[in-house]
């Protein structure tokens, strides 16, 4: 508790006010000191505790402290007990030492008297605990009245001219101050042929000027340190070449790949694997193939993917077949804690889970997600929920989860402007950031707000090409067309999680994640209903085509035999024309008896 007092005093109270004048000083007393009036006025005492200074007393009250005496104390601790002649050093002494006195009687007893006093002060322990929080942290109570906001650190922009877009950024691994940032421009046959290739890395603490610089034959199209040395750096060029460079010994790479054994096309990312060496590594290009690579030997790569999933794949066909089959690869992801699992994004707007320990294409690409119709900028996996993954393209964000398969859990709204790429936080689950072709960048907390971003940062007047976050999660490194790099901070609000967020995030993952199951399963039931219905329908239509068929074929064998009597009739015709002829000559008078019979039939008729 804070008390406060005013005092007050009235102007005459001070005194006469003082008056100068332009002339000189004058002197109007000498006192002269006399040493002798020492011993006669003062009485020296060890100690002072009187005040020798008499002056007005302002404060309310008087308050005399106790004073403290300090002593100097040490205490020497040895395990004690034991017998002269015996060595501690011994394990064997030792042991016969201990089975000996615990057989002696004495022990038993002084072990039950100390373990009631031992029982006591556990179960004290555990009905107190000295290490619960009964008081709320204040920087948690500080935090929850904080507004979002950013500050700027620094701005490192491209020392060489003409500028080139960023296009990589990579943070030392160390927890230190540099970042590494590549620059080449990605237009088809727009690059300025008298660019330089160079890419930089530069230290927060002095960012106007590049701390070290990357030399290559080629622009770097991304550049990453090693997860285990901060020295050592690899990067993919627009060749398909890849390269690794050591800044011990010099700024010139240590060791490249061959044109003829790497990528078609430029390399579009490059992470780090956690292996036992530290220095394997595996890149993705446009070109449709994924390879893996040892910096020890870069010849050639020590394994190779083309992701072409057609299923009438021939093993004799050539390989540029299975190239123009394959997806294009515009991003991956990699998670240290799943070492054989790994995401990459296509130019078709498809993710790929993959999975390193399979041998065929299809046991390596264990599962697809159709997540958009135009190219993947971006996909990452959350730190906290690594079934999680999230995807940029199409103008939106979208969430999903490794269990739905058919359509995201999450998403945000489709934007008027291009999203260019996006990152989790590395501290806070909740939040992630966003870029886009308008030079803003947008910082989204899912448990605050769905639908819109809790801050939007105009960072630049170019657009983004690219985002990412330091691992203690406060800072960000943007990078622009115009070959600048923005480094922000942001501030507790974005950076530090509260008490219940990761459960409610959990909560809300899992009830989005059912909720998209029981969509997917009311839609394959409809799919299914829908294909009996059919197949009920061809069979009744099946069955009116049989009875059709039926009838035609019984109408063509009546007709058959309709014919076929017809037939035999007029072959029976011409014999009886004959015997009529023969009859006529042997009877002339027939004709006669004849019309009487044809009147005689006639006037049967009629009757």
């Amino acid at each position: 508790m804070n008390t406060s007092y005013t005092y007050s005093k009235l102007r005459r109270e001070y005194g006469r006010q003082c008056s100068f004048v332009k002339s000189g000083p004058t002197v109007l007393v000498n006192v002269m000191p006399e040493p002798g009036l020492e011993e006669q006025m003062w009485s020296p005492e060890n100690p002072v505790d009187k005040s020798t200074n008499k002056g007005t007393d302002w404060s309310e009250h008087e308050a005399n402290t106790v004073r403290v005496e300090y002593a100097e104390r040490g205490i020497f601790h040895t395990e004690g007990g034991w017998p002269k002649d015996i060595n501690l050093d011994d394990p064997e002494q030792v042991v016969r030492f201990r089975k000996k006195a615990e057989k002696d009687e004495t022990y038993l007893q002084a072990v039950m008297q100390m373990s009631s006093l031992a029982e006591h002060y556990i179960n004290q322990n555990n009905s107190i605990d000295i290490y619960q929080p009964y008081f709320t942290d204040p920087s948690c109570q500080k935090m929850q009245t904080l507004a979002p906001s950013f500050r700027t650190v620094a701005v490192m922009s491209d020392p060489r001219e003409p500028t080139r877009p960023v296009q990589n950024i990579s943070w030392s691994p160390d927890q230190g101050t540099l970042v590494a940032v590549s620059y080449a421009d990605m237009r088809f046959q727009m690059t300025d042929p008298d660019a330089s290739s160079d890419s930089f890395i530069f230290d927060l603490e002095d960012s106007t000027t590049p701390y070290f610089t990357i030399e290559s034959p080629h622009p770097i199209v991304t550049l990453e340190f090693n997860h285990r040395d901060s020295q050592c750096l690899a990067g993919g060029l627009m060749s398909g070449q890849v390269a690794f460079w050591d800044i011990r010994k010099s700024s010139n790479y240590v060791a490249i790949s061959n044109i003829r054994d790497g990528h078609r096309d430029p390399v579009r990312s490059l992470h780090w694997i956690h292996s036992k060496t530290s220095t394997e590594f595996y890149t993705g290009s446009s070109d449709g193939q994924v390879m893996w690579w040892d910096a020890r030997k870069l010849t050639e790569p020590t394994e190779v993917l083309i992701l072409d999933l057609s299923k009438g794949e021939n093993v004799d066909e050539p390989e540029w077949v299975k190239w123009a089959r394959s997806h294009g690869v515009f991003c991956m992801d990699y998670d240290p804690s799943i070492p054989i699992r790994f995401m990459i994004g296509t130019e078709t707007g498809l993710v790929f889970n993959g999975n390193r320990k399979g041998k065929t294409v299809f046991e390596k690409i264990s599962s697809t997600y159709n997540c958009h119709y135009g190219p993947v900028y971006s996909v990452q996996r959350n730190p906290a929920f690594l079934k999680n993954f999230m995807t940029v393209g199409d103008w939106q964000v979208r969430i999903w989860s490794e269990d739905v398969k058919e359509s995201p859990i999450m998403w945000t709204k489709h934007h008027d402007v291009k999203l260019t790429g996006g990152a989790w936080s590395e501290s806070k689950p909740s939040v992630f950031y966003t870029t886009r072709a308008d030079g803003c960048m947008d910082g989204w907390d899912i448990l605050q707000k769905q639908k819109e971003p809790i801050l939007t940062v105009k960072v630049a007047d170019e657009g983004l090409n690219c985002i990412r976050c330091h691992e203690g999660g406060a800072m960000l490194a943007v990078g622009d067309d115009c070959g600048k790099t923005y480094v922000i901070k942001m501030n507790d609000w974005f950076v530090t999680a509260g008490k219940n967020d990761k459960a409610l995030l959990t909560a809300m993952f899992d009830r989005e994640t059912r909720r998209e199951k029981i969509i997917e399963a009311k839609q394959r039931e409809l799919k299914l209903k829908t294909k009996t219905s059919a197949k009920v329908d061809a069979t009744t239509t099946k069955d009116k085509h049989v009875q059709l068929a039926e009838a035609e074929i019984r109408m063509v064998q009546e007709a058959e035999k309709e014919f076929m009597e017809l037939i035999d009739m007029l072959k029976k015709q011409p014999s009886n024309e004959n015997n009529d002829n023969t009859e006529e000559l042997e009877n002339p008078n027939k004709d006669e008896d004849s019309s009487d019979n044809v009147l005689n039939d006639d006037n049967l008729i009629d009757q």
